[in-house]
């Protein structure tokens, strides 16, 4: 699990250093009325990953060293019924359609800027540092509380599954955004 997690981030990872590089208008084109943009999506990442990113951060800091390794993770009910459903589906398709809380929308919070691509990038070194710190421990005795309160506690290995499958989510909503510019774009 940690290294087919560890390869998703490196990806993407990657494709957010190469989307840097890309026009100011393509970054900013929305590909349809009230849709995001590549940078709005990258702030999105970054506002609901981070509370996972810090989650595991304390609890790596607070508990990891006093369990033993565990090569072996089983996901929770809870942890693994909202990764595979956020998943894409056949690597291109959305399952579930879902409604973004407020507090995790760009336009309602900060704001997105050319800067949401770095710390988009800066968390998925975050995240490469806690999949490294996780192969020393047992992500199955350790809890994360979830984006959703304190009431949804996920194991770990949920809290570092659940974002990476987020993230794989909205790289597709980047790639049809950049793709629909580019189609729009063509004489």
């Amino acid at each position: 699990m940690i290294n087919a997690l560890t390869g998703a981030v490196r990806e993407q990872r990657a494709r957010a250093l190469a989307i840097a590089y890309l026009p100011t208008d393509q970054l900013l084109y929305r590909p349809a009325p009230g849709a995001w943009n590549t940078l709005e999506v990258f702030e999105h990442l970054n506002l609901s990953g981070s509370i996972y990113a810090r989650g595991l951060e304390s609890v790596f800091d607070r508990k990891a060293h006093q369990l033993q390794a565990n090569p072996v993770f089983t996901p929770g009910l809870l942890g693994n019924w909202f990764t595979e459903g956020l998943k894409p589906a056949n690597g291109d398709r959305i399952r579930w359609r879902m409604r973004t809380f407020k507090m995790f929308d760009p336009a309602r919070q900060q704001g997105a800027s050319l800067e949401s691509i770095g710390h988009f990038i800066q968390l998925c070194d975050r995240w490469l540092g806690l999949l490294d710190r996780a192969r020393t421990t047992d992500l199955n005795r350790m809890r994360v509380t979830s984006s959703l309160g304190p009431l949804v506690r996920f194991k770990a290995g949920d809290a570092l599954r659940f974002p990476v499958a987020h993230q794989q989510r909205h790289f597709l909503q980047i790639e049809r955004a950049l793709r629909t510019f580019s189609n729009n774009e063509r004489p």
